[in-house]
């Protein structure tokens, strides 16, 4: 390992709207870097013109810096809803075209007289999660941007739409996942809670539009700086498998998935109800990379092998304990080395990878998710050049540590690509 260079000084000045410029505090998302994160990858291993792939983009954090700087980009995510986040932070739209059509969506939705339970998803366990009240004007709003005309400007009324949900929900809203909790609810009994969701979205939309007139105000200042206007665009949902041919992409900069630390599907599960974007959870949810969900007929034949001593002693360490929870850890690490074979496909000869990653736990157990990364990039074709270290700055990340420490260090691990990969990495 290289000796770490510490960042913190540097990246913890950044608070506030600092870090939600223009579009990237569009809407809530899990596990997010700050913009200046990969913007220091960026200006560090690329030029204006290159082409940037972030094969686990979430909310387009990574997709929004590449385009203010120059660079092309290109945003990979199996989420639903993170597309549709990442795809409003990156199309800027016209402030007062969306300024007027925000006035007259206002105006229908409060002159509508009601009658709209038509529009009112079903959602497992609903009145456990939402007034009747609740649902009934969440339902008035839906039934009015649904109503409009497909495209950008639709999709940027849906998302301050779903901005909303989880708090006219019951779910406690500081809560990662939907948890109705003994706080929110003594919060209620106080009358310190509001669900009048008409006017929470009435004063969404008012604070989103100054968002979308940063966003059309940086696109004006980049088709003047650039020769030519960078590309950001959402091509898949499969970090294992890009829509890229090879040798197409000069830098790769990603925060992937940890195994099992956050539930990406659950967090937003109410809004993806509400947007018609989740027909089966548990589908979605064994999709994504990191998830906990194993069967039996999966784990029960299967036995741990790894040339990764870390690895095999973390899963020997698992399998005392429970033998699926060491099945499910090897397979977040088995998807890991795809998207590590994958992204060297897509790397241009010495081409960069930049991953931001720390530690996390699983069961009780340690796992020391970066260390762990490393070695399986070497045994793909990488080599680490570099290593940075900083401070967990957004608490809300909400990552389970495995020292339970108020201040933690994640990693930026820089890869560069030196040769083809073997296909037993692993």
């Amino acid at each position: 390992m290289p000796r770490p260079v510490d960042l913190s000084e540097e990246l913890g000045r950044y608070i506030g709207k600092q870090v939600s410029y223009a579009t990237h505090g569009i809407h809530r998302y899990p596990a997010k870097f700050i913009p200046q994160i990969p913007r220091f990858c960026l200006e560090s291993f690329s030029k204006v013109g290159d082409d940037v792939l972030d094969p686990f983009m979430g909310s387009g954090t990574t997709l929004l810096e590449s385009y203010i700087l120059g660079r092309n980009s290109y945003g990979v995510d199996i989420h639903p809803l993170a597309r549709l986040i990442a795809k409003v932070k990156i199309t800027p739209v016209d402030p007062h075209h969306l300024e007027s059509l925000s006035g007259q969506l206002l105006a229908r939705i409060r002159s509508d007289e009601g009658g709209n339970d038509d529009w009112i998803p079903e959602i497992p366990n609903r009145d456990h999660w939402f007034r009747p009240g609740v649902l009934r004007d969440l339902a008035t709003i839906k039934k009015h941007v649904w109503r409009m005309r497909k495209g950008d400007s639709q999709d940027f009324f849906k998302i301050c739409f779903s901005s909303i949900i989880r708090k006219m929900s019951n779910s406690d809203a500081d809560s990662l996942i939907p948890e109705v909790t003994s706080f929110r609810k003594k919060l209620d009994e106080q009358g310190r809670t509001s669900f009048d969701s008409i006017s929470k979205f009435e004063n969404t939309v008012r604070n989103k539009l100054i968002d979308a007139e940063g966003l059309w105000r940086i696109s004006k200042e980049v088709e003047e700086k650039y020769w030519s206007t960078p590309v950001a665009r959402i091509i898949g949902n499969d970090a294992r498998d890009v829509e890229l041919r090879n040798s197409d992409v000069d830098l790769a900069i990603t925060s992937p998935p940890y195994a099992s630390a956050v539930h990406y599907v659950s967090v937003h599960k109410l809004e993806m109800y509400w947007l018609g974007l989740l027909d089966d959870i548990a589908k979605l949810d064994g999709r994504v990379v990191g998830t906990s969900r194993a069967y039996v007929n999966e784990y029960r034949p299967w036995e741990p092998k790894t040339e990764v001593s870390e690895l095999r002693a973390l899963l020997l360490e698992l399998m005392e304990k429970e033998k699926k929870s060491a099945y499910i850890v090897y397979k977040y690490f088995d998807d890991m080395r795809r998207n590590f074979i994958e992204v060297n496909r897509l790397l241009k000869r010495n081409g960069r990878y930049c991953m931001v990653v720390g530690e996390n736990t699983f069961r009780k157990v340690r796992v020391p998710t970066y260390a762990i990364l490393a070695r399986i990039a070497c045994k793909c074709g990488f080599e680490l050049k570099s290593m940075y270290v900083y401070d967990v700055i957004n608490r809300h990340l909400d990552i389970p540590r495995w020292n339970n420490s108020r201040i933690e260090k994640d990693h930026i691990l820089v890869f560069q690509r030196r040769r083809a990969p073997t296909m037993e990495c692993l």
